[in-house]
């Protein structure tokens, strides 16, 4: 699943910051370069993407 388009993240590696970094969406972005471009996927509209970044970090969460 795509969570950030410009920067080409995928959930599995947001699932894995999520392990180290917990819902510290700062310590995530910069890890992943996840929301650092557009920030599109920073919004739970984004069309971009398939999950934004705070949806992929709340099912990461409740997946650990």
């Amino acid at each position: 699943m795509l969570v950030c388009d410009c920067n080409e993240v995928e959930y599995e590696a947001i699932k894995e910051a999520v392990k180290k970094h917990g819902n510290n969406q700062d310590a995530i972005m910069e890890e992943t370069d996840a929301g650092t471009s557009c920030e599109c996927c920073l919004e739970v509209g984004c069309r971009k993407v398939d999950l934004s970044l705070p949806q992929a970090i709340q099912k990461a969460l409740a997946e650990l």
